[in-house]
């Protein structure tokens, strides 16, 4: 199963996978994308990966087309799982895209999601204290 949520207005995608994916998943998923695309030069993505199942020849066939079509599209990708080969082959990989990616556990689930959507904060600059004897 691939579960797929946007916010259309911050250029948002939020996709979960839980097993199987099929055709039809992997669709909903680039129609997504696509829509989001319509308005945002670039997106912000978190993808949960609870558990991977079998995943369709076809989908990945077209995920190999997409990707050679969609060209700097991410800004932010927050990869989310707790399976231990998840984390390592992700950042075999991010150096393949062009945009930031990180991985998280699924116990930082929240500050994943921040960090997709708002990046990193802006650091404070040091104020000095103004002292005034007079």
């Amino acid at each position: 199963m691939l579960k797929v949520e946007t916010d259309r207005e911050a250029g948002y995608l939020e996709l979960t996978v839980d097993g199987r994916i099929d055709k039809a998943d992997y669709e909903r998923a680039i129609e997504a994308i696509d829509t989001l695309l319509e308005t945002h030069k670039k997106i912000d993505i978190m993808e949960i990966v609870l558990d991977v199942g079998f995943i369709a020849p076809e989908v990945w066939w077209k995920d190999i087309v997409f990707h050679l079509n969609h060209h700097n599209f991410l800004r932010r990708v927050a990869v989310v799982s707790d399976n231990g080969w998840v984390g390592p082959l992700t950042r075999l990989f991010a150096p393949l895209y062009p945009g930031a990616i990180r991985t998280f556990t699924v116990g930082e689930i929240f500050e994943a999601r921040r960090w997709a959507k708002d990046g990193d904060p802006e650091p404070q600059e040091a104020v000095e204290p103004h002292l005034d004897f007079a």
